[in-house]
């Protein structure tokens, strides 16, 4: 070990640094350097013996002061010797006379002497440079004339990166500073618009070298924001990138399809302008047909008729809108159709599966219109027991196009040319129901709120009330037609998509319960077993049958016109339109995309609901509580969102709770919520 006293070059942070030995510690070398301030290093790490001898520094802090400054001294001696080695020369005359040198004669050549120090500021200079020479045990190498335009080369790279980063963060804290943003053929600038790109549509599925790198921008633009993905929305808003605070980003997230390409749109209209055959159509346009939909639904895929049968019975009709009468199979509409799998809704837009030239006009099931359709015809008993069923392929004309609400208030005693047709139509769909809910099906009688986004910017909230007699008349005509479908598909040992459902694991805490039993509804929903979807058929829990297959919206979701061109293909004599791995590769397509479209419209309708609520910052609601395990969870009762909720101490599922909105921010999915004292 250098003697006390001593003043030693020792490596740090790959130089050398300068202090004065003060003794040993646990196999350590105490070392004062600058400042008074004392470190402990190893041995090993002593590089140089600068100055030997010297006054040990004692323990007293003027005993160190007094030893910084002769490392201070040491320090101005070493760097000033540094700074006279001309290394790209000594370079040259090491590489030209070649081999390698130790530091004494290194040195000696730089410096012209071959002391401690001269080592120490040679040493200190070829590792600042880096390039030229390298450190072999005790001795220096000259690096060869192709490994150093290697590494200055690259020197020059990092250069540049580093001057293009930092161009970029400026220009990204000027779109920060005043909302404007010229974008430039710069590459770190791309590099950052890319990570903040993902880390806004991603948010925590984002990699982490985006998120550390949009991390970065967002320091150097000074935003203030509370998670990550609404601060890189709002520099990339900032940027131009975005056209609305509002933007979809579950559109790009899930690379949803939003414009027709165009032969698509131009397939649509040829097919739509052709109209269709009613060779082989049953004629049923004599039927009272009626259907029954949203105020805003613009494909109309479904309505329905009832005709009387003696002895009480009646024959129930569920007639489907037949797109396959206008999109052929792997035609441009078709691959269109098959790519979205469903048309998605969100508050402020919408993106049909097909063209609105076949979805809204040829195909759909407009009032007063002939229009070729897919018909479901049950025979029902006079208490209301299925006893035969008819699929054909027909042509009806709807005579009415009521709304939900239209169609409740004629149900419930309002008259109009309708009611007599709803209310029969009803009693059999009610008996429908009853015989199912006795076979084990399961009924969550739950409202739904669905924000909608006006022309002028306002959100209103439709609220779908769970006892509407329309809505649960639809419903069960839906289901019937679906158990219609596949038992005809099981039946004739046709190639179909069903939908099946386990039983739970284990018996359901309650089988009924009251429209406003919110906690009960999620117990209920948390309980029952996810769906299935598959191409054998197999028992649908929570409906209570053996064997479902969709196929009342083909016009929307592109399982069901599979399923219609099977029916269609049975009906005619032809071959399977789709054979069974054709129909596994449909369902692998679709399922995965509808998913994500599920996800994607949950995230939005969440996304403008809290923008509904950011309004009544400030405001008390009204809740009820609807969990405590694993955590408590808090109903909110005009929207029907659901909220973690913490400090809910004494209180139980069920029970009404008032909550103040402290703050909320929809970019960041962020509401903070407090209780009412007293509440």
């Amino acid at each position: 070990m250098a003697n006390p006293g001593s003043i030693v070059a020792f490596r740090k942070d790959g130089g050398l640094a300068l202090g004065v030995v003060a003794g040993e510690e646990k196999q350590r070398v105490r070392v004062v350097v600058s400042g008074g301030r004392e470190e402990r290093i190893t041995e090993g790490r002593i590089a140089f013996e600068v100055e030997r001898g010297g006054r040990a520094p004692g323990a007293g802090p003027d005993d160190k002061r007094a030893a910084g400054r002769r490392a201070d001294a040491a320090e101005s001696h070493v760097s000033a010797l540094a700074e006279r080695i001309d290394v790209p020369l000594l370079w040259d005359l090491v590489l030209e006379s070649g081999g390698d040198l130790e530091d004494a004669d290194l040195a000696d050549l730089a410096l012209g002497e071959r002391s401690q120090a001269a080592q120490a500021a040679l040493f200190r200079a070829l590792a600042a440079e880096g390039a030229r020479f390298q450190r072999k045990g005790d001795t220096w190498a000259a690096r060869a004339p192709d490994a150093l335009r290697e590494i200055l080369t690259q020197r020059e790279r990092v250069a540049r990166r580093d001057e293009d980063r930092g161009l970029a963060l400026e220009a990204l804290a000027g779109a920060a500073r005043l909302g404007t943003f010229a974008p430039s053929d710069n590459p770190e600038e791309r590099r950052f618009l890319e990570a903040l790109e993902e880390s806004a549509v991603l948010g925590p599925d984002a990699c982490e070298e985006s998120r550390a790198a949009a991390l970065q921008a967002l320091q150097a633009s000074g935003l203030s924001y509370d998670r990550l993905q609404e601060g890189a929305f709002l520099l990339l808003r900032r940027t131009g990138r975005f056209a609305s605070d509002d933007e979809n980003l579950e559109v790009l997230r899930h690379r949803m399809r939003t414009r027709f390409p165009p032969e698509v749109v131009e397939a649509a209209r040829a097919a739509a302008a052709r109209g269709f055959s009613r060779e082989r159509r049953s004629d049923l346009t004599g039927l009272e047909v009626v259907s029954i939909d949203g105020p805003h639904t613009r494909e109309i895929d479904d309505a329905l008729s009832i005709e009387p049968l003696p002895g009480g019975g009646a024959r129930l009709g569920v007639h489907v809108a037949d797109p396959a009468a206008f999109v052929e199979k792997d035609d441009p509409v078709d691959r269109e159709a098959l790519a979205r799998a469903a048309t998605r809704y969100f508050p402020d837009a919408r993106l049909p599966m097909i063209p609105e030239e076949i979805s809204e006009g040829a195909a759909s099931l407009a009032e007063g219109e002939d229009r070729p359709a897919l018909s479901f015809l049950v025979t029902l008993g006079a208490g209301g027991e299925p006893s035969s069923y008819e699929v054909v392929r027909s042509v009806v004309r709807s005579v009415a196009r009521l709304t939900y609400e239209g169609a409740d208030a004629a149900m419930r005693g309002g008259e109009s040319p309708r009611s007599a047709l709803l209310r029969e139509i009803g009693r059999f769909t009610t008996l429908l129901e009853d015989r199912r809910v006795a076979a084990g099906a399961v009924r969550i009688p739950a409202p739904e709120v669905e924000p909608r986004v006006l022309g002028d910017g306002r959100i209103v909230l439709d609220r779908i009330d769970a006892d509407s007699p329309s809505r649960r008349l639809v419903a069960e005509a839906m289901v019937l037609a679906g158990a219609t479908a596949a038992r005809f598909c099981s039946e004739r040992s046709v190639p179909a998509i069903y939908r099946r459902q386990p039983p739970p694991d284990r018996p359901l805490a309650a089988t009924s319960f009251t429209p406003g039993d919110f906690a009960a509804a999620r117990a209920m929903r948390r309980s029952l077993r996810r769906g299935e979807v598959g191409i054998s058929p197999g028992r649908h829990f929570a409906l209570g049958l053996e064997a479902y297959a969709q196929a009342t919206s083909p016009l929307r979701r592109y399982q069901d016109l599979a399923t219609h061109r099977q029916i269609v293909a049975a009906l005619l004599g032809l071959p399977h339109a789709h054979d069974l791995e054709t129909l596994q590769r449909i369902v692998a397509t679709t399922e995965a995309a509808e998913a994500d479209g599920r996800r994607a419209e949950r995230a939005m309708d969440r996304y403008w609901l809290l923008r509904y609520l950011e309004r009544s910052v400030g405001a008390e609601v009204d809740a009820v509580v609807v969990d405590l395990e694993p955590r408590p969870v808090v109903l909110l009762l005009e929207t029907l969102l659901e909220e973690p909720m913490a400090g809910l101490a004494g209180r139980a599922p069920g029970d009404p709770i008032r909550l103040r909105i402290e703050r909320v921010n929809p970019r960041a999915d962020l509401i903070v919520l407090r209780p009412v004292p007293g509440s």
